[in-house]
Formats: structure tokens, sequence, C-alpha cells
């Protein structure tokens, strides 16, 4: 014992030593004696207003704590039930009387302020007492019982916030190791959403990213959000996402309470998610009226960090990628994407059972346009050209420059027969090559009847193609 409980405790000791009211005084010493030695704080205020029934012969004992700006009942005991009835309708405190520091030993109900250091930690109530100790020390007894009681209060918060605060450490600690791991966004912002729950004990949310084109995405579900249900939640938010203030995307954490749901959440909150770029989206944390005390805005803020950071690392790392892969010029993929791209499709091929055409376009007479019309107009018409391609042939079909005037396609789920070669044609009439009056050669190769390696297959698509060019260009060449 320690601090202002551990100089109570010595009053009531000498009082009962020196013969006054010695039962009480020893019920309370015990009481506290009992209370230190258990852990969960519910519990030790239970077994406090428990044995509050038998230090004030009253028939109930409740302790009210301060959450959020409202007094939560904590802690209640009861002779009869009844009596705990008539309590649970009444809300606290505008049901009670004024929450007061002095003892009025004549008044059927106390309701005596919980304080420590100036901090209100809550109330302490007693109800209908059927007997009363008429003297001063009386009233003196109850002040110690109430500053005993709001110190042990004050410790033990104290103690579970330390211990939450070094909890949520370890596991954010342990979470940014596996966050700056995550190699793509919907890993990273899965793997967060997990870690918030274990953070913060909520029961679900999802993140809002800016998507293509200005849009607001709802991305990566957890929690109770994550499971199947019939309800559809998705729209239900929308409507939410969709008030200004969301719309706003204010680079400051806040809230507004929520209502016709079934989990009976009351209130989500809303912490932006910041790079360097700014905000790019926003973590939504679903709970049922929870609020987040400083240390766990603290915890938080911190998390989200991580996450930002994460999450800008990742998209830097990808945008690295598809330079890499990409050509400069004309926006779609070069020879080593191509490459790339073409190796997995042989693998996904193989796995479908399934074939692709493998194509080598070169262009006629560019070299010309070059000459006559000078460079920029040949980069123009090459622009034009891999556009204009890529929008002839379809979605998961691969587009890439691979060369100077050369462009390579792959034709997906597809074999080669008179019905691909009139696709084939009409791909090339879709370039609009006599814009800039210029012609394609075209050599083909079957996946994976004629080869089963990109080598393998570029090498003969080429052969065919110059063999189409030196018997007089503009040819398609498949055999």
């Amino acid at each position: 014992m320690k601090g202002e409980e551990s100089v109570q405790l010595q009053s009531i000791e000498k009082r009962v030593s020196s013969g006054h009211s010695p039962s009480c005084a020893e019920i309370l010493l015990s009481t506290i004696q009992e209370m230190n030695r258990e852990e969960n704080l519910l519990k030790a205020l239970d077994l406090f207003t428990q044995r509050s029934l038998v230090l004030f012969d009253c028939d109930v004992a409740a302790i009210y704590l301060l959450e959020q700006g409202k007094y939560k009942p904590f802690s209640v005991s009861f002779r009869d039930d009844k009596d705990r009835e008539t309590l649970m309708l009444r809300e606290f405190p505008q049901d009670f009387r004024e929450i007061g520091t002095e003892v009025v030993e004549t008044d059927e109900e106390w309701v005596l302020a919980l304080s420590h250091f100036g901090k209100t930690l809550g109330a302490y109530v007693l109800k209908g007492r059927r007997s009363h100790c008429r003297d001063e020390g009386s009233a003196v007894f109850v002040k110690q019982v109430i500053s005993i009681i709001s110190s042990f209060i004050f410790e033990r918060i104290l103690k579970i916030d330390s211990l939450s605060r070094e909890q949520a450490l370890t596991l954010l600690l342990r979470g940014t190791e596996i966050l700056v791991r995550a190699d793509s966004e919907e890993q990273l912002l899965s793997e967060a959403g997990e870690m918030a729950m274990e953070i913060l004990f909520l029961p679900g949310g999802f993140f809002l990213l800016e998507g293509a084109g200005g849009t607001w995405e709802i991305r990566s579900p957890f929690g109770r959000l994550k499971q199947e249900m019939e309800w559809d939640w998705r729209t239900w938010v929308r409507q939410y996402i969709s008030k200004e203030e969301c719309c706003l995307r204010s680079a400051k954490v806040h809230f507004f309470d929520i209502e016709n749901n079934p989990f009976k959440w009351e209130r989500v909150w809303i912490h932006p998610l910041q790079t360097h770029s700014g905000v790019v989206g926003e973590l939504w944390l679903m709970n049922a009226g929870k609020y987040l005390n400083d240390q766990e805005q603290e915890i938080l803020t911190a998390f989200i960090r991580v996450v930002g950071v994460a999450l800008e690392t990742i998209r830097q790392r990808e945008e690295l990628a598809r330079l890499a892969n990409t050509d400069r010029l004309t926006g779609i993929l070069n020879r080593q994407g191509f490459e790339q791209r073409v190796r997995e499709e042989i693998a996904s091929t193989l796995r479908r059972d399934s074939r692709f055409l493998f194509l080598v376009l070169d262009l006629d007479r560019f070299k010309q346009l070059n000459d006559t019309l000078g460079h920029p107009m040949g980069d123009r018409a090459l622009k034009e050209i891999a556009q204009n391609l890529r929008c002839a042939v379809r979605e998961q079909d691969i587009v890439a420059r691979t060369g100077g005037d050369e462009f390579t396609v792959v034709l997906t789920d597809i074999a080669l027969n008179e019905e691909s070669l009139t696709v084939i044609e009409r791909m090339r009439k879709s370039m609009h090559l006599e814009v800039y009056n210029l012609g394609v050669s075209i050599g083909v190769a079957e996946f994976p009847t004629e080869g089963r390696t990109y080598d393998e297959l570029y090498r003969l698509a080429d052969q065919r193609l110059y063999r189409g060019k030196n018997s007089g260009k503009g040819n398609i060449i498949a055999d």
C-alpha cells in the first residue's frame, strides 16, 4: 500500500485500535486488502460495492465511472432485485441527487464524487440506508472511504492504461516489421486492418482510398465487415461516405454518429491516410460508441503513419517497376515488360490447356518517314500506331514495342487457323497505317505447338516476319 491510500488506512487502523466502530474499520481493511490482490478492476469494485452494503447498512451501493464525458454504471450491488430494477430505470446523474463531496447523514441517498488530484473519476452512490450513525465520526469515516477508493481506482486506471500502452506499442513494433515487408497494396491493407482491430479492440472497419478518376473506393474490409452477411453494408456506408464533411477529406481525425445497422454500432472514427503527396485515403473504424482516449489516439496516429509510409513505398516500387517495363514514348510495354508478361502467360495457358499466337510486327517504310518528315513526325506516328494497336485487341491480349519500329503482340486463347488470320488482318487494318503511308509485315508463331519458350516463339515469328519482308513486304506469314 502506498501514497494517500496508505495514509488513510493507517488512520483507519488507529480507529480500530481505539475501539471506534471496529467492525466497519476491519471490514474496510480486509476489503481493501482483497481488492489489492484482485487483478481485475471490475471484480475488485464489485467486491467493494458488496461490502458497502454491510459497511453502511444500505440497500444499493453503486460506482459510476466517467467515460467519454458520460457516467456509466460500472459496479452495482443490491439486497433485492427490485432495488436493482429501480436503479436501472434511472439515468445518472439527472435522476439522482446532485453529486457532492459533503456527507449529509440524514439523507436517504448519498451521491458522492470520486476524484483524485482534481481529476473526476466518477461517483459513489449509496441508497436506502436503514440505520445511521449520528455522530460526527461517521462523516469522517465516509470521506476516508471515498478517498481510499478514489485513490484505488485512479492507480488501477493508470496501471491498465500503462499495460494497454505497452501491449499496443509491442503490437505496433511487430506490426511495423510486417507492414514494411508487404508486397502489394492489398496485402498491406489486409494486414493493417487486422492489426488495427488487435491494437484498438474494435469490431471492424475498412480503408477508403482514392481510385482511378478521383473516385473513392472501399478497400480491404476487416473484422465483422469481412464476414459473409445478408446485410448490404456497402450501400449503408456509402450514405455516410457521401456526406459533405467526409468528401472534404480532412487531414484531421474526426468522427460522426451512425445508425440503422444490425451491430448497433454508434460511431465511426475516420483517420486520414497520408503520404508525401497528401491525403490519399482514410481508415474507417467502426465501434459501439467506444471513446478513443489520448493514448489510443497516439497509438493510432503512429500506426496510420506507418501504414502511409508502407503504402507510399509500395506505390513507388510499383511505379519504378512500371517505368522499367514501359516504353517511354508510346506508353505500352517495352521488351523487358513484354518478356515478363509472356512468361506469365505461358504458365497460365498451360494450366488452361489452351493456345496463344505470338506476333512480331515490323513497320514498312518507317525509315523513309523519318528521313523525309523528321524524327518528331516518326515519334508521333509510333505513338498513334501503338494506341491503335492496343485498341484493336482484347484487354487480355499483350501489346509491346520491342524495337525502334518493331511491335509484338500475344493473342491469348486462340489457335492458328483461317479464322485467327482474319482476326490478325482486321487488327492490321485498325492500325491505320495509311495515315503515314506506312505498311506492316507480320510473323506468327503458335504456342505450344511451335514453341514452348519465349525465345523459341520469338525466334520463329521473327524468321517468318523477315521472310515476308523479303518477299515483298505487307505480308502475314504464319508457316
